[in-house]
């Protein structure tokens, strides 16, 4: 007897990592504090002029959750998590050292290192606080050093328009030099597109001018593209560009040149187009502070009072087991974390976590799996044998964050569960021990699908006996689910199973059967079907209130010669009706032998309202059950 399957389905975040933008503006922008000195209270915004909208960030594969909770953790955080303290003539700015070093190297290796006799140190006491490492930058203002950290912990692009979050065009030209500078070359890309997109008649000229008085050529290549498309437009108001670009008569030459040849020879004279941005790098980068971190536990020995590039800060104990990590990383994707790392007891001073909450101790694998999640938002470590073990690290179900009250643990947890049930696959001790494991995990999602498979599973478990190792109170739930199941899905006589013999081309009175045969639901009264002359093919039918899932079929015969041997069982072929109601071969055969009952297994499982046994001419069976 066969019971459809549980509906199964990959849910998002599982295995495969999912692809979904971020909403436009969803986060807000702010400037940096405007204190010369240290600040722990949140950034306050910049002045609001016409320009760039701050809150654009650029969708990349598998990491929005990721971006989004940087970005928050940058916009939002105090200076408790702080490790860089970067020196401007307008102020100072706080950051993390790891993030701006792994994101943007370029930066940190122009900066010049202050000294302990340095004014901006001596000045307030709270800039000598252990453990932060203070640097100086020149000719970089505050707003472009703000917009360029936004990018380094989130990809965030400033985009234009007349919107509140926004920047001016000065600030957007600044940012693009410092781009150069830096060699930010992704962000830079995207911002000169973002400009060129916005670009119109009124702001043509001082765009085309800055341009190329800052020698920009992508800028300035797109801006005389979009000269050429509006040519007509730009010679009729002249007004337009004249005052911009009287100082610049070079650039008002190449224009007009341009602009003739492409409308005399109407070929392809426009410039060339700039290149296109390159690949994001912020999982990669983000997934080299993992790796160096990985590194420092192997060599921590060795490295023992010696500064290294990219080296973690804080320290995560499960068990006997110690692992390295960046606390920001930590703290802006898990609640948890951030109350550790910030509070005044012993793991803020410190800056070490014990975890606590795990019955068993995970495997150094699954702890690794879950850290690089925190770190790049991939589920990519996740496989069958510490999917378990990752549930038991993130906690009950209670709170999609669970224990650790990680922000993204949703996703986690979905691809655990599918992990999971991969791992189970088709092995029915499997489901029983998944649902054990669930059941102690507190994983009510997986728990109930364990149940499920279980009642689907539940004739040839408990005929072997396997749900005796079940606790009462799970036991209960299983019956509770079976006693559901039944009515809905399970296939019998009393909801609607029939047997019917049919002969092709129809003869009159020639079905060979009883009326027992025709409502029992293993056939185990036995019927047959004989045709006469003219008759080339017989058929026993069994139809199904619903489609049923069907692996096995057992098929009886009787060992004496006559009515029901395997003389009239042999040869016969599997058929089932297919979803366009046509009868479709299921690649089956029935030999019996000298056998009183062959399970024969399918090729492959099939879902169908009705199955047959086709033979030549005659068909009859003893026996005949669908499972």
């Amino acid at each position: 007897m066969a019971l459809p399957l549980p509906e199964q389905r990959l849910e998002a975040g599982s295995f495969a990592d999912t692809d979904v933008p971020l909403p436009e503006g969803q986060d807000r922008g702010t400037g940096i504090s405007s204190s010369s000195r240290p600040c722990a209270q949140e950034r306050s915004a910049p002045p609001r002029t016409p320009g760039f909208r701050l809150g654009s960030v650029i969708p990349l594969r598998g990491a929005d959750s990721l971006r989004r909770e940087l970005l928050t953790f940058y916009d939002k955080h105090d200076d408790a998590f702080a490790d860089l303290i970067i020196h401007l003539n307008e102020g100072a700015v706080f950051a993390n050292a790891a993030i701006v070093e792994a994101r943007m190297p370029a930066l940190l290796l122009s900066a010049e290192a202050l000294g302990e006799a340095d004014p901006a140190l001596v000045l307030d006491d709270r800039n000598r606080r252990s453990g932060l490492r203070h640097v100086r930058l020149c000719g970089l203002s505050r707003a472009t050093l703000h917009l360029l950290l936004r990018w380094a912990y989130a990809e965030a692009v400033p985009s234009f328009g007349e919107g509140e979050d926004t920047v001016s065009l000065d600030v957007a030209f600044d940012l693009l030099e410092a781009c150069r500078k830096f060699e930010v070359e992704r962000l830079a890309t995207l911002l000169r597109e973002t400009l060129l997109e916005s670009l119109d008649l009124p702001r043509f000229a001082s765009v085309l001018r800055e341009s190329h008085l800052r020698h920009l050529p992508g800028l300035k290549q797109g801006c005389m593209r979009f000269a050429l498309h509006n040519f007509d437009q730009l010679v009729e108001r002249p007004e337009l560009f004249v005052k911009d670009l009287s100082e610049l008569p070079e650039v008002v030459s190449d224009l007009f040149r341009l602009g003739r040849v492409w409308k005399d020879a109407e070929t392809s004279a426009q410039p060339s187009r700039p290149a296109p941005a390159v690949p994001s790098t912020l999982v990669s980068d983000l997934s080299r502070l993992f790796d160096a971190a990985r590194e420092e536990e192997r060599d921590a020995e060795e490295s023992r009072g010696r500064e290294k590039r990219l080296a973690p800060d804080c320290r995560v104990v499960l068990g006997e087991d110690m692992y390295l990590a960046h606390s920001a990383i930590l703290a802006a994707r898990s609640d948890f974390f951030k109350a550790a790392f910030s509070s005044e007891m012993l793991e803020r001073s410190s800056l070490m976590v014990t975890l606590h909450h795990c019955n068993d101790r995970p495997r150094r694998e699954s702890m690794l799996a879950l850290l690089y999640f925190l770190y790049t938002g991939k589920t990519s470590k996740i496989n069958d044998s510490n999917a378990l073990d990752v549930l038991s690290l993130l906690g009950a179900e209670g709170d999609a964050g669970g224990y650790l009250q990680m922000h993204d643990g949703q996703t986690l947890r979905c691809a655990c569960e599918a992990a999971a049930k991969h791992a189970a696959g088709e092995d029915e001790d499997g489901f029983i021990n998944l649902l054990l494991e669930a059941d102690e995990l507190g994983a009510t999602r997986l728990k109930k699908w364990a149940i499920r498979m279980t009642v689907h599973h539940f004739k040839d478990l408990a005929r072997r006996g396997d749900l005796a190792v079940l606790p009462a109170e799970l036991l209960k739930e299983v019956f509770q689910e079976v006693a559901i199941v039944y009515d809905r899905v399970l296939p019998s006589a009393a909801k609607g199973m029939r047997w019917e013999l049919t002969l092709l081309p129809k003869p009159e009175k020639c079905l060979e059967n009883t009326a027992e045969a025709l409502t029992s639901p293993d056939l185990s009264s036995s019927a047959g079907a004989c045709g006469t002359s003219g008759c080339f093919r017989a058929a026993l039918v069994a139809t199904f209130e619903q489609p049923v899932r069907v692996r096995r079929i057992r098929v009886g015969v009787d060992l004496a010669k006559g009515d029901f041997d395997a003389a009239t069982a042999n040869d016969a072929k599997l058929q089932y009706l297919n979803t366009t109601g046509v009868w479709q071969d299921g690649n089956v055969r029935v030999v019996i032998g000298d056998r009183l009952v062959r399970d024969i297994e399918l090729p492959e499982e099939l879902v169908a309202p009705a199955f047959r046994l086709v033979r030549h001419q005659r068909i009859a069976l003893g026996l005949l059950v669908f499972e």
